[in-house]
């Protein structure tokens, strides 16, 4: 059973119970994510979101993390693009010790200066294991390339110049542009009592809070290109993306069928084209991403550098494919079944089912039924996903960026058409 309330200061209160689960997930979702911030002060929603952990008024980092683990449970924190997370799994009778030491880290972190230092460092290694990644590392040049000049095309870490200026004053300052309480969600799922929960959100969450400034979203315009990179690797890193729907579009589970048919899983279009056929790369997948007003599609190829010009060719091919012949029923089929099953199977993990409570109200402001979503996917035809490809896999919407040790004359004759 869900049931959703909203406090006086605008902070929402989302609650699944769920009978049989042993364990209990809490999180506080703050609608505010790397794409909120200023280009200058980049990754320093990240910054504040590592230092949460690092002592608050009545607490020290060692006590934070000593009260979660005597009780079996586990504290930790995401940034995203759009919204931070700071979450905990314990068993469900200790869900009152999670509560207790979310709302105590997000309120009343003190953020010591000798923190800052130490974890400033902490997130610049960070940044070089991105660097030292080139998986990863291609995923932030494509993103950087393909929505220029905008937030969303820049890590939630910063760079180590924008991570490298932020002091301890510029960090308090941004840290209470979170406490704005219509920015806030609490989603709790688990053997859980939403009124008890409620009663503890009225009692610590429910302080008046000074509402920040809304800033009108900037939606973000995609750009066509082929950029290479050039490092000295053993292999060359390609990503090939296009543009996408937004997370509530009216066709985004046609949108959800056409990523997992291109290269969601092994029997996918492109695992079975590029790695099966041909042993071109050990790993290829397709990826697609959802922000309140943008997305994209986009796949991801480890080759030899020698391959290049031949794996890229495949990607458009397949694109192109998706784009003017009908799927067969059997890969209809078999893509809607991967999806439904991974829908349900998240459904065993309160942690899921909580994440899960947040999105659909952060996207929706509504709770999305799993029967619905499977019933929406089941509803999806053959001609939808050929219509969806048509829409998106076209040549003005694509970008490819390469990473490795690749001479630019491998890349002289490819073109980004369809």
């Amino acid at each position: 059973m869900i049931r959703s309330d909203r406090l006086p200061n605008g902070l929402r209160v989302i609650t699944e119970h769920i009978p049989h689960a042993i364990s209990a997930s809490a999180g506080l979702w703050i609608l505010r994510g790397s794409r909120d911030e200023p280009a200058e002060w980049s990754g320093v929603t990240h910054f504040v979101e590592h230092l949460l952990f690092k002592g608050t008024e009545k607490r020290t980092a060692l006590d934070i993390s000593r009260e979660i683990e005597s009780v079996g449970g586990a504290l930790n924190a995401f940034t995203g693009k759009e919204f931070t997370c700071v979450h905990a799994k314990v068993l469900h009778h200790h869900v009152s010790v999670a509560l207790e030491l979310l709302a105590d880290i997000f309120l009343h972190a003190v953020i010591p200066e000798e923190e800052v230092e130490r974890e400033r460092q902490v997130i610049l290694q960070e940044i070089r294991t991105v660097e030292d990644s080139p998986e990863d590392l291609i995923h932030e040049l494509f993103l950087s390339s393909y929505w220029r000049g905008h937030a969303l095309g820049r890590s939630t870490l910063g760079t180590a110049e924008t991570v490298g200026i932020l002091d301890r004053t510029s960090l308090l300052s941004y840290a209470r542009l979170l406490h704005d309480p219509r920015r806030v969600l609490l989603a709790v799922a688990g053997n859980v009592n939403h009124d008890e929960i409620l009663e503890f959100a009225q009692s610590k969450l429910g302080l008046p809070c000074t509402a920040s400034e809304d800033v009108p979203l900037e939606k973000p315009v995609p750009h066509r290109g082929l950029h290479l990179h050039l490092k000295e690797l053993e292999q060359a890193h390609i990503c090939l993306g296009t543009l996408g729907y937004n997370y509530s579009h009216p066709r985004r589970y046609a949108f959800h069928v056409l990523n997992t048919l291109l290269g969601g899983g092994m029997s996918s279009r492109l695992f079975q084209e590029v790695r099966e056929k041909r042993g071109l790369a050990y790993s290829v997948y397709s990826f697609q991403a959802s922000y309140v007003d943008a997305g994209l599609l986009g796949v991801y190829v480890g080759t030899s550098k020698e391959a290049v010009p031949e794996v890229v060719r495949l990607l458009l091919e397949n694109l192109d494919r998706l784009r003017r012949e009908d799927v067969t029923s059997e890969e209809l089929r078999i893509a809607k079944e991967q999806l439904k099953g991974n829908l349900l199977l998240s459904t065993e993990s309160t942690g899921s089912r909580m994440s899960k409570l947040a999105m659909n109200e952060i996207y929706f402001g509504r709770q999305v039924d799993v029967a619905d979503a499977i019933r929406e996917i089941d509803s999806v035809t053959g001609q939808d996903v050929r219509e969806t490809a048509g829409e998106l896999f076209r040549a003005e919407f694509l970008s490819l960026s390469v990473l490795g040790d690749v001479e630019g004359d491998r890349l002289a004759d490819i073109s980004l058409s369809l």
